[in-house]
């Protein structure tokens, strides 16, 4: 797989612009990709990132590489993407600004009620502010700080398709390094957590995560990465009719190597450990988001063969059967549990509730923990702290309001549309935007149920992934963009 070379031009004259093929030169952009590769293969290492002065140092870490990203020339459909993303993180920064401010430019009554409570217990005036927490706000921007600087960095970066590429393959060779970890610990010393004693999940692979479910999503992201790798690497037929299967399979057999067998083996390894993590949620949206994945894979074979819209029926076949093989702790919560938590839809509920009370700025980023308990339904089993309201999107809502996610959900609308096309337009470089477009789906499917993408280690290394396939889902035979430069 070609590194960047050092000879490599910056921009390409004439105008003719393209946003796959968009030459970095030079150190810096040696040391951009670098950096980013770093925090991609790193992010889920120290405890998954969790702790704020982590976060703060891969602030840091960002911040070094959007400079050095800077001085590159941008095409208007970067500046689109830019202007977008520019949205999004002025409408962020308004919201939290307002929420720490204690003169606030809105209506008073949008002021957390609990100030006014307090201070009538007190007997002296509070200004209060419309966090329920005082300047919780603040405290909790980091992680949302890093991960927007790191989709903006992968995208950057990824113009390149020399430098998207070396994004992919750290990632993946990160989590086959983490997924190898994760089935060593759990065969040794399951009740360890890197050097930390773990007392919860003793039954279920976490490898640096503290949760499962988390762990089940950032493995399963990675099953489908690693599985469209290896069928990237695999020559195809080309030209005349379809090769019969049995035919095909036997070539197949013949054109192993080693190197194959150890890709192979790879996609082996990240689908038992997303399986062994026991996640109901994480386990079946990671298969059913492999299967797409493989259906996108082969859908000119299929569309040839007529067998386009029968493809659903086994790939449902061979989830029941993956599940049924590789995760037995699954089938035992399946049959305990069923498919979804009775606590977790109240909780659901309790915080609709929560939204009706602070709809336009909620409750205040990070204070999610501190304002529901005044919500929890009585129904929900009185055992647990609940810390996160096990669906992204609703808390979100609670915590910034409604405008602002739904601002946020038009981006994410639009993230995985860029992704879609370019997944079925792309005939170069497939694997960038496919593999990213169904990444990112797993990783939203499975935030409306529990809180993969609130966890840094998690969300840092799937969001450059993110970023460098929208800026790898669009051809260079059909970009004829005008450059934004200042070269004279």
């Amino acid at each position: 797989m070609p590194l960047l070379g050092r000879g490599q031009k910056s921009f390409i004259k004439g105008g003719a612009e393209t946003g796959g093929e968009l030459q970095n030169s030079g150190y810096p952009a040696m040391l951009a990709t670098s950096g980013l590769c770093t925090l991609v293969a790193l992010a889920p290492l120290p405890f998954a990132s969790v702790d704020p002065r982590i976060v703060a140092a891969w602030v840091l870490l960002l911040s070094a590489v959007l400079l050095l990203t800077i001085p590159q020339e941008i095409s208007s459909r970067d500046l689109a993407f830019l202007c977008g993303f520019a949205a999004i993180s002025l409408s962020w920064a308004v919201v939290v600004s307002e929420q720490l401010g204690e003169t606030s430019l809105l209506p008073r009554r949008l002021i957390a009620p609990i100030w006014e409570q307090t201070s009538s217990v007190l007997g002296e005036p509070l200004n209060g502010s419309i966090s329920a927490a005082l300047n919780q706000p603040f405290f909790s921007a980091g992680s949302q700080i890093a991960c927007l600087l790191s989709m903006l960095c992968g995208y950057l970066i990824g113009r390149n398709r020399n430098s998207a590429r070396q994004l992919l393959v750290s990632f993946l060779g990160s989590t086959l390094a983490y997924a190898i970890y994760g089935l060593v610990a759990y065969s040794f010393w399951p009740d360890y957590l890197l050097w930390h004693r773990k007392y919860n999940y003793l039954g279920s692979i976490t490898a640096t995560f503290y949760n499962p479910n988390v762990a089940a999503c950032y493995f399963g992201a990675a099953t489908i990465g690693w599985v469209l790798f290896f069928l990237s690497t695999s020559k195809d037929h080309q030209g005349g009719p379809p090769l019969p299967w049995q035919e095909r399979i036997k070539s197949r057999l013949h054109a192993f190597s080693p190197l194959r067998t150890l890709r192979l083996l790879a996609c082996f390894v990240l689908l038992s450990t997303t399986m062994l993590t026991g996640s109901r949620a994480g386990s079946i949206l990671a298969l059913l988001c492999l299967a797409g994945a493989l259906g996108t894979h082969f859908r000119r074979g299929l569309q040839k063969r007529r067998l386009l819209w029968v493809f659903p029926i086994p790939a449902a076949l061979l989830v029941i059967g993956a599940i049924s093989i590789f995760a037995p702790v699954v089938n035992q919560r399946f049959g305990i549990q069923g498919f979804f938590d009775s606590g977790r839809w109240q909780a659901y509920l309790s915080t609709l509730e929560m939204i009706k009370d602070h709809p336009w700025l909620g409750s205040g980023l990070g204070t999610f923990r501190w304002v529901f308990p005044q919500y929890r339904s009585g129904d929900i089993p009185s055992y647990g702290v609940w810390e996160q309201a096990h669906n992204s999107t609703l808390e979100e809502a609670a915590e910034m309001g409604i405008p602002f996610t739904a601002i946020l959900a038009t981006g994410w609308f639009a993230c995985l549309t860029v992704l879609f096309l370019g997944m079925l337009g792309r005939n170069r470089d497939t694997i960038l935007p496919t593999s990213a477009f169904w990444i990112g789906l797993l990783a939203i499917l499975h935030s409306q149920v529990d809180f993969p993408l609130q966890i840094p280690g998690f969300a840092l290394a799937v969001y450059p992934i993110l970023g460098m396939g929208m800026a790898q889902s669009f051809s260079s035979r059909d970009n004829r963009l005008t450059h934004i430069s200042d070269r004279p």
